[in-house]
């Protein structure tokens, strides 16, 4: 009221304080201005928009608007466009990303008319979605071998490993180095994703078979056979994913694991050899076996003579060029 009096012209003051006088007495009080001018008194309207402050396409969310009114009228928008709510409430779902929203609250009090608005940015997240894990599908033994994550994020992703039962580990980015040890047949591999922001997360998992063999070579047959009787002799092996077989019997080879043969003279004793090969890792071992012949004779053999006739029928275990 000071500077309001010490501002005003002469010839004007008593006629003003008349004026502030009477309307002192009827209870109002307009605001004056530093200049004694009159100015209108500041909004008691408040707004306040709650919710979060970011969303995921195709994760329904919801934003209420606050007021310090009893009764209002609200109207929302969401990026300029009128949304369709309950009162003061926006339920929505985003339907394809874009980096951000834009979420505005009108409210009107019903008694006074007054108006008053607020705005807020919301920040859109994708995913993650459609992961996958790329990299070979068969693992040999002691060798290092590499495997990268890949996930639709936005703004990005961060990416976890597990190896079988083993602990979550981090790998550089989103690729890892694996080395199966001899003894596994098989290794789990699970890639998480995880949003940055949001804390989503999705996995995907390879279950990745690891070479082994040949192991445990042996050829199944009788340990003596008679002349002029057919017997059958057969090579196994543990193999994956797959072995070559080559079979030989004193010499004379031939492709597969199964050998059919007779002996129509007298002859001590005949060597059947099988050669295992890994497909894949190119892993070989070998078995012998020796078979002795019933009834041989060492006075009846003559030197240089063609004792023993081999019939091979042979069942391949694959169809392998040696």
């Amino acid at each position: 009221m000071d500077n309001i009096y010490t501002s005003t012209p002469n010839g004007v003051h008593t006629t003003l304080s008349r004026v502030l006088l009477l309307l002192f007495l009827t209870g109002l009080q307009p605001a004056l201005s530093s200049q004694g001018a009159q100015t209108q008194p500041p909004s008691s309207l408040t707004v306040e928009i709650v919710g979060p402050n970011h969303v995921t396409v195709g994760v329904p969310s919801s934003i209420v608007c606050l007021s310090s009114c009893s009764q209002c009228t609200y109207s929302m928008s969401l990026d300029g466009q009128t949304a369709q709510g309950h009162g003061n409430e926006l339920a929505f779902t985003v339907k394809s990303w874009v980096e951000a929203l834009t979420v505005k609250c009108t409210v009107t009090d019903d008694a006074t008319t007054e108006t008053a608005e607020k705005e807020k940015k919301i920040r859109v997240l994708a995913g993650p979605a459609n992961i996958s894990i790329t990299g070979p599908d068969l693992m040999n033994p002691t060798v290092s071998h590499t495997y990268s994550c890949h996930a639709y994020c936005r703004p990005s992703c961060n990416y976890t490993w597990r190896a079988d039962k083993g602990p979550w580990i981090r790998g550089q980015g989103n690729v890892i180095s694996v080395m199966p040890q001899e003894m596994d047949n098989s290794k789990s591999l699970t890639c998480k994703a995880t949003n940055s922001v949001s804390g989503l997360y999705i996995t995907a998992t390879r279950n990745l078979a690891v070479t082994t063999g040949p192991s445990h070579v042996q050829i199944k047959g009788p340990d003596v056979i008679e002349i002029a009787e057919q017997y059958k002799f057969e090579c196994a092996a543990e193999c994956h994913p797959s072995c070559r077989y080559v079979s030989s019997v004193d010499g004379q080879t031939v492709r597969g694991n199964v050998i059919e043969m007779s002996v129509d003279e007298p002859h001590k004793s005949v060597t059947l050899k099988c050669e295992v090969q890994n497909t894949a890792s190119k892993k070989t071992a070998t078995a012998l076996k020796t078979v002795q012949i019933k009834g041989f004779d060492n006075k009846s053999t003559r030197p240089g003579e063609t004792l023993v006739l081999l019939l091979f029928a042979f069942i391949l275990s694959a169809a392998f060029a040696l």
